[in-house]
């Protein structure tokens, strides 16, 4: 299991999310692929659950492989609605977050 080392992620997804480009579902989707790491199996995570819902709580989305059928994402509810409800962020957000 890897623990967040970048907490930037949701921000560079709210930024993605409201900017016109053609490939922006698959930018977005990158970005929770690489944050979250590998998807680990559900035999797996059952084994781990309690590290893994920590990690989400801090802020690092998980992957799970649900047999081969799709990946489900372990996210916290309250980074799920700052990614989807918040708006954009503004260029002062984004550089104060690139001067840390």
């Amino acid at each position: 299991m890897k623990a967040p080392s970048d907490l930037t992620w949701k921000l560079v997804v709210k930024g993605l999310k409201a900017k016109a480009m053609l490939d922006r579902k698959l930018a977005i989707g990158s970005i929770i692929e690489e944050v979250a790491g590998e998807a680990v199996s559900v035999r797996t995570a059952r084994k781990f659950l309690l590290t893994m819902s920590v990690e989400a709580l801090s802020g690092g989305p998980r992957l799970l492989d649900a047999h081969g059928e799709g990946r489900v994402l372990l996210i916290a509810f309250d980074d799920f609605l700052e990614v989807i409800a918040d708006p954009q962020p503004t260029l002062a957000e984004v550089m104060a977050t690139a001067k840390r």
